[in-house]
């Protein structure tokens, strides 16, 4: 249950209840639920948390949230961030990837 949380964990309730299922960005969230990001009182709402993992997410940066999955294995960008204690002070640097892998396949 673990490794699923942190590898295909997208969405939740905000009493928990996780969906393993969906992998389409935010306008995609199943009745009910939100992205894991979003729960209110998360254990780690007041902590910078960077992740990936989620390519139909791509790019987020919020004061609390650095989500860098920009697709590169489907043609899109690889992205690094560098990090800073003050979030206006992080930068995000992206190189050109060529599409390594057919979503139609």
């Amino acid at each position: 249950m673990v490794i699923n949380a942190l590898t295909r964990l997208r969405y939740c309730t905000t009493d928990g209840v996780m969906d393993f299922k969906t992998k389409e960005g935010l306008g995609n969230a199943p009745a009910g639920f939100m992205p894991w990001f979003d729960v209110p009182g998360r254990r780690t709402e007041n902590v910078t948390v960077v992740c990936g993992h989620w390519s139909t997410l791509g790019l987020v940066m919020r004061p609390n949230l650095m989500a860098l999955d920009t697709g590169c294995v489907w043609g899109g960008k690889l992205t690094a961030a560098r990090l800073a204690p003050d979030p206006a002070a992080r930068t995000v640097i992206q190189v050109e990837c060529p599409q390594y892998c057919d979503p139609l396949a």
